[in-house]
């Protein structure tokens, strides 16, 4: 059998396990009589425990082939951490790896213990790994400016929770955030501690959505600055949300349907609600003769029953039939 030179490196590095440096300018017969100069043999048999060598893993490796030789991972298991989410991300994986358990990750849980409940931890760190390499004294630090800006203990809690990367900010920036939100909306600041409690992932999203979404309630939907502040304390995921979808579903329920700024203001969750159930529901009630939202006129109709009602009780409520009748006429649309 006939090896070309390149087939012969691979072939003799597999076989006899050499380690050696290979260039372009190396010559393979002087790694194989450095290899016979050693005298050893790969395949001789020893007494030496190697269950604990493992195999090199390149960074898209599973964290799996680590857990029964980290005490880290089976830790991080009992507390129903999902490795599979973390591993997803190798360079997180690599730096969680790298903790020890009792000096590193566990004065971490004892901070957290105070803020999350034990039943939430694994699914805290599953979100946010990453706090585990925090300097335990800056995490300290942004708990301290909270207390400074007089959230309770209960608020404090609920934002960290609900937003596990909060505490991954430094004050300066949680400070600017807070900041932008007052001044751009004119919010006392008891409003702002309300807005931050209520959405705590709304101070850390991206501010450049954040404005544009504002942009589109003021200048596409036609919303006057008090009314903003009202729409953003009531629901401050408007703020999240796609600006394709904000405008989509405003359109139809405004212009379409011709509910009023008013109306929607008394019910703001009608714009958080996907298009399609307002649109069948509308489009039955119309059918019906009972699309009918003026809460002047006779068999007047909350737009809130377009979203919040079960089939059942909008039925047997609103559109005076049986539940068959409604799902019959979705056959049709």
């Amino acid at each position: 059998m006939n090896l070309n030179m390149f087939q012969k490196y691979f072939f003799i590095k597999r076989i006899c396990n050499v380690r050696f440096l290979y260039s372009s300018n190396s010559n393979l017969n002087c790694a194989v009589i450095n290899y016979e100069k050693q005298g050893n043999n790969s395949l001789e048999y020893t007494s030496e425990d190697l269950s604990t060598v493992t195999p090199y893993f390149p960074q898209s490796f599973n964290l799996a082939a680590y857990v029964n030789n980290s005490e880290t991972l089976q830790n991080l298991i009992h507390l129903n951490v999902n490795l599979s989410k973390i591993e997803k991300k190798p360079f997180i994986a690599e730096k969680i790896l790298k903790l020890n358990f009792e000096a590193d990750i566990k004065k971490s849980l004892m901070f957290l213990k105070d803020f999350v409940n034990a039943d939430d931890i694994g699914n805290f760190l599953t979100k946010n790994p990453l706090i585990l390499c925090e300097d335990i004294e800056h995490l300290e630090v942004r708990v301290n400016y909270l207390k400074s800006k007089h959230f309770n203990q209960d608020e404090i809690s609920r934002i960290i929770t609900k937003n596990p990367f909060w505490l991954m900010y430094s004050t300066v920036r949680i400070d600017r955030r807070l900041g932008f939100y007052q001044e751009k909306f004119e919010l006392s600041g008891n409003e702002v501690r309300f807005l931050a409690t209520k959405q705590p992932r709304l101070i850390t999203y991206n501010l450049l959505h954040i404005q544009t979404n504002s942009f589109v309630i003021k200048e596409e939907m036609g919303f006057e600055d008090d009314e903003i502040k009202q729409l953003i304390l009531n629901k401050p995921r408007l703020l999240m949300m796609s600006q394709k979808a904000l405008v989509e579903r405003f359109n139809y329920i405004h212009n379409v349907m011709k509910i009023p700024h008013k109306t929607i203001l008394q019910c703001p969750h009608i714009l958080l609600c996907r298009n399609f159930k307002v649109k069948q529901r509308h489009t039955f009630l119309e059918k019906l003769g009972r699309a009918q939202y003026n809460p002047t006129i006779e068999n007047f109709v909350p737009i809130n029953a377009l979203v919040e009602l079960t089939d059942i009780e909008f039925c047997k409520k609103y559109a005076k039939c049986h539940v068959d009748d409604f799902n019959m006429f979705l056959k049709t649309i």
